[in-house]
Formats: C-alpha cells, sequence, structure tokens
C-alpha cells in the first residue's frame, strides 16, 4: 500500500499517516510512504519497515508522471493519499494506469473555511477541482462527520460518497513522552497557573484571541504558545499592546510538547476552523483541564458536545477567558472513554474495511 503525502512536515496529517502507517505494518501489510518532497522534521519518524518513496518534485502537481511511474514499477497495490493537491495527483496518477489501481483520497480540514481564507488562486478554486476529480476515487474519506458534510454542501459531492475515518491518536505513546521533565521554566517551577496553546502560528489558529482572552486572567496566570509560522510577530505585537508580554512566552516549535500538556493547569484551541484537531484529541491522553472552540469542525465531535472539555464559540475572547477561567478552577478528570475511537487499532481497522481491493501485482 502507499500512503501519499506532499512531504514529511511536522503537521496533523502528515504525523496521522505515520501512524496509519505504524498500525498497518503490525498487521502485516506492506507499505511505502510516497511524498513530493523529500523535506520536512517528521522525515527521521518514518515507522521501521516502511519505504520512503522521494518523487523528487516540489510542485505537487508537477510530481504526477513520476507518480505514475512508481506505481507502474512498485505496483502498491492501493494508494491512499492525503491533503487536496496530493489527492488531485494521487486520482491522476492512478487513472494513467491499465488496469488502473485503487486510490482512496483523505480529506482533514473543512474545506469551506480553508477555502474563504485562501490567498493562492489554487487554493481559492480547490472545490471546484474536487468536485470534478474526487468521483474518480474509490473511496472519500473525511476525518470528521462535520468534514464530511463541509465536503459535500461545498462541492456539491454526495454526501453518502463520503466516508469517515478519525485520526488515529496513540495514547501511551504520548503519555511515554509527556513523563519527561518539562523544559519551560513557568511549568517546571510554577507561580501561578499556566495556560497552554499548541500549533501554527497562523490566522486559522487564532492565538490572538487567545491572548486577548488571557489579558482578561488574573496577573498570576500565565500563557505559552508552542508552535511557529508567520504570524509571531503580530502576536508578539498584540501581547506587548495589551500589557501582557511579560506573561506570554511564544518558544517556538518543540519536538515534545508532552511535558507541557501535562503539565499545563489547561490547554486551549482557540482556532477559527480546523478538520479534527489531533493535538486536542491528544490531550485527552492527561487530565489537563481542555477548553476549545466550537468551530468547524471537530472539537464537539471529539469533546462529545462539551462532555469532555469546554466548548465556546469562535472569535469571542469574553467568553474564552470565562471559560479558561472556570477551568482554572475545576477539577482535573481522567477521560478514559473518550480515547476510545481514536484508539489506532480502531482507525487501523476502519481503514481496512474501507480500502478497495488491491490491484493484483503483474
Amino acid at each position: 500500500m502507499a500512503l501519499a503525502l506532499p512531504d514529511l512536515v511536522g503537521g496533523g496529517a502528515e504525523r496521522v499517516f505515520l501512524d496509519i502507517a505504524d498500525g498497518l505494518l503490525v498487521r502485516g501489510v506492506d507499505v511505502d510512504v510516497v511524498v513530493a518532497r523529500d523535506r520536512g522534521a517528521l522525515r527521521s519518524t518514518v515507522p521501521d519497515g516502511a519505504r520512503t518513496i522521494v518523487l523528487g518534485s516540489e510542485q505537487v502537481a508537477a510530481c504526477v508522471p513520476r507518480f505514475t511511474r512508481y506505481l507502474r514499477t512498485d505496483q502498491p497495490g492501493v494508494v491512499v493519499s492525503a491533503l487536496s493537491h496530493m489527492n488531485l495527483a494521487a486520482i491522476a496518477a492512478c487513472r494513467m494506469l491499465r488496469p488502473r489501481m485503487p486510490v482512496v483520497v483523505t480529506q482533514h480540514n473543512h474545506l469551506s473555511t480553508f477555502t474563504a481564507h485562501a490567498q493562492a488562486r489554487r487554493d481559492r478554486v480547490m472545490p471546484t477541482l474536487i468536485r470534478c476529480s474526487y468521483p474518480w476515487a474509490d473511496r472519500i474519506v473525511a476525518v470528521s462527520q462535520g468534514v464530511a458534510d463541509d465536503l459535500a454542501v461545498t462541492t456539491g459531492l454526495e454526501r453518502s460518497s463520503i466516508d469517515v475515518a478519525y485520526n488515529p491518536v496513540v495514547f501511551d505513546r504520548i503519555a511515554a513522552a509527556g513523563a519527561a521533565p518539562v523544559d519551560h521554566p513557568w511549568l517546571a517551577t510554577k507561580t501561578g497557573p499556566v495556560v497552554l496553546g499548541i500549533g501554527r502560528l497562523v490566522d486559522q489558529k487564532d492565538f490572538a484571541t487567545l491572548i486577548r482572552a488571557f489579558s482578561r486572567l488574573p496577573g498570576t496566570c500565565r500563557l505559552v504558545i508552542l508552535g511557529e509560522g508567520e504570524g509571531r510577530p503580530s502576536l508578539e505585537a498584540l501581547a506587548k499592546d495589551l500589557g501582557v508580554a511579560e506573561r506570554v512566552d511564544l518558544p517556538g516549535f518543540v519536538d515534545n510538547p508532552y511535558p507541557a500538556l501535562r503539565a499545563a493547569d489547561c490547554f486551549v484551541l482557540s482556532s477559527r476552523w480546523e478538520g479534527l484537531p489531533t493535538v486536542l484529541i491528544e490531550a485527552l491522553a492527561f487530565d489537563t483541564p481542555v477548553v476549545a472552540t466550537d468551530c468547524d469542525s471537530g472539537p464537539a465531535e471529539i469533546l462529545e458536545g462539551g462532555a469532555w472539555g469546554r466548548l465556546v464559540p469562535t472569535v469571542d475572547p469574553q467568553r474564552l477567558a470565562e471559560a479558561i477561567a472556570a477551568a482554572l478552577d475545576g477539577p482535573r478528570v481522567d477521560r478514559p472513554l473518550a480515547r476510545l475511537p481514536f484508539q489506532p487499532e480502531t482507525v487501523t481497522q476502519r481503514y481496512l474495511d474501507l480500502l478497495p481491493p488491491p490491484r493484483a501485482r503483474r
């Protein structure tokens, strides 16, 4: 089986596919991790036993001839791809073969919101490209019910043609990684409650609203946001303008955020939109109180409508501040039942159930 991605940067979809690869290998399935570009922080975390196939194309659309050549030569049987541009490339490459190779495309983000905020024209026309291309896939898989519903509405695809498979999260691995010492001094030696955010410093994650909400909390609180991105200068300026710069720290991307997630007094997901935010599922590995925006889509599904954490409207600093304050005053609660739908064994079996029969090797 070939799992296809643009590259192996540290994003959620890339981590998800590597965990799926690991689950498939455990079940005796041969796995190739196929990437257009040979780059990314996750390059060294490809599971033992999986081959890495680099197509060597900076532009995903330009990798189709090399992708087709790989499929014809190595005959992986079935292709499962992630992220819209790679999905289009995978469909094109599989259609060039005779007989055609089965392909499963996966949708990881809330398409309508992503398109509304897109800067590049190729991203703004993605719903049209998907409407024309995805019907040629053997399966369309969304990572949440909300993503599936939005994909159908935005593209005109039949909702019945879209299946759902949640992202896997290896909770035992996360718990083990979280047992490591905490590096950040505010979390290692606390002088007051510490609120934690994790994610890329981009508009989608809306850390600006988190900083505005944080500025309304007592002066004993501190805020740590782990991640990197082009939004750093504006976030630092906002913290300064609000008079909380000395209590807000943006230390950048960290390889192991789990000790911080374990030690924090509250984890906050402040996103304007998501697909199925893996970091929110990962937070369920610990008893850290959780607050999340009820954005499209994912948080309400993960937290079962608020049963496992507080949900607030998007872009509402006052409501977010109130929820954080309540979470800081509330108890820490273990959430084993919340983890069940995202266990790797459950998700791996779901994908195996959804896969079309592989093309026989010649």
